[in-house]
């Protein structure tokens, strides 16, 4: 077994490669349209209006590891080294490479998992490994999807299975965001 990288792009100009222990990005997929699209489908519902709160079950259980580097080399080294050392596993590695920020020196790897045994195990084995590729790695992990939910929910370490909306005043904003996102109008 081993990572397979998708459609390799240009990650310098804010495109995104999907990595994923499956040749054809299998639970990549699998993910979207199962967990993903009903996610931002049940969050666009519950903005409908001026709800004062929001059920947040899907994302207590998505989490995202974040390693940055100063070189695409690195993030591809990370997986090689990650696959060299750890696999077999019996669950799937998966994730992206890329920059939203066209101008920043800094590639990111993103881990996506979904429960904390998982999240802290990948973690502790990405940051050793990242440490033997670069002295000079930032690593840190946080909510899947936390950049829609932080704005009107505060911090993610905060949130509760119903966690009170802190920012009201944001509500239209988000729901025109995750409405676009549902269009799959990127940009």
């Amino acid at each position: 077994m081993e990572i397979y990288v998708g459609r390799r792009r240009d990650v310098k100009r804010g495109f995104w490669m999907s990595f994923e222990n499956h040749p054809r990005l299998q639970e990549t997929k699998k993910s979207i349209y199962e967990r993903c699209l009903p996610c931002l489908e049940k969050l666009y519902e519950q903005l409908q209006g001026t709800p004062s709160q929001l059920v947040l079950e899907e994302p207590l259980n998505c989490w995202k590891i974040i390693v940055i580097f100063n070189e695409f080399n690195h993030c591809l080294d990370l997986l090689q080294a990650y696959q060299d050392k750890k696999f077999p596993l019996s669950r799937t590695v998966r994730g992206r490479i890329g920059t939203n920020d066209k101008n920043s020196p800094h590639i990111t790897a993103i881990f996506q998992v979904h429960d904390l045994a998982e999240r802290d195990e990948l973690y502790s084995d990405l940051e050793r490994l990242a440490g033997e590729i670069s002295s000079d790695f930032k690593i840190y992990y946080e909510r899947g999807c936390q950049d829609l939910y932080r704005t009107l929910c505060g911090e993610w370490s905060k949130w509760d299975k119903v966690t009170p909306i802190q920012n009201p005043s944001l509500i239209k904003d988000v729901e025109r965001k995750v409405g676009k996102l549902l269009r799959g109008e990127y940009r």
